[in-house]
């Protein structure tokens, strides 16, 4: 794990009460603690050492010292799972990397769906950008195929930009592929401006949510859903990521009120995330327990 991740999350209150103010750090504590003193009085017994001769403050040191080694063995966690109340249904929030997950994977993209990572329309860091050079990279043609198949019968309006396609759909068109063995969403969540600058709000974020919920009932499998931290990258939505989190688990478990369409949601911030926009993942669990059920 990062250091500097692990230090901003040390710093933060959720992890004091959730790490450390716990029957479980009271025991090791307590046992660190008595297993110091045990080895001194057993020292002291064989006259190896003589405690009149020790600083009136050895005590306070072996605080410090069992204080030191419960942080260090409850360290910041980098996933959690939230159990619905009510429901066969769990939520997990990790910090990983989504390509290493197993399940259906959900990649962002935008209203019309291009694909052109040469020409910087997409950005070859972006999410899109990666599955494209980790699927498609000899063959683009093959992908747009793909989209073209999927969208086929689908309204859309036409849309002129500086470059690229010119088929704008909606927000929350979902396209499925289906590559060596692995189930993707390809969903609709930002717009594109004259300029091929992509942009989106929390709420625009939600909309596309809803219209890929209705496409995994209709189309999807019963699988562990595998979703990004949706509109927070290129997408450039302000809001917190921490927040965005709970807004995308509260849009899966509102969503599965009536079908249960996936016993999993699998939500993967990538470890630079975290770090630079400092996702904690115990303050995660506390914002879960506000907005789920």
């Amino acid at each position: 794990m990062n250091l500097s991740y692990t230090w901003q999350s040390i710093k933060t209150k959720s992890y004091w009460e959730y790490a450390l103010w716990t029957y479980d750090s009271l025991k090791m504590f307590l046992a660190v603690l008595g297993a110091f003193w045990t080895i001194f009085e057993m020292i002291s017994f064989f006259k190896l050492l003589d405690q009149n001769k020790l600083p009136s403050y050895t005590f306070l040191i072996l605080v410090g010292i069992s204080l030191i080694i419960v942080i260090i063995t409850r360290r910041p966690i980098t996933s959690i799972t939230y159990k619905v109340a009510g429901r066969d249904q769990v939520i997990v929030v990790k910090i990983g990397d989504i390509f290493n997950e197993k399940g259906q994977k959900v990649i962002s993209t935008n209203t019309t769906f291009d694909t052109d990572i040469q020409t910087g329309i997409i950005a070859q860091g972006s999410l899109q950008g990666q599955f494209t050079k980790r699927y498609f990279q000899q063959n683009m043609q093959a992908l747009d195929n793909l989209i073209d198949n999927g969208l086929v019968g689908l309204n859309f309006v036409v849309y002129q930009k500086r470059a690229g396609k010119d088929k704008k759909y909606p927000l929350g068109t979902t396209v499925r592929m289906d590559i060596m063995g692995e189930t993707f969403y390809w969903l609709a969540m930002s717009n594109l401006n004259y300029d091929n600058t992509a942009g989106s709000t929390l709420q625009e974020v939600l909309t596309s949510l809803d219209g890929l919920w209705d496409f995994i009932i209709a189309k999807g499998e019963n699988d562990p859903i595998v979703l990004p931290l949706v509109g927070t990258g290129r997408g450039r939505v302000k809001t917190h990521r921490k927040r965005v989190i709970a807004r995308l688990a509260q849009s899966f478990t509102q969503a599965s009120e009536h079908t249960v369409f996936s016993k999993k949601l699998i939500i993967v911030v990538h470890p630079s995330d975290a770090e630079e926009f400092g996702v904690n993942l115990f303050e995660v669990r506390d914002l879960l327990k506000h907005y789920l059920p």
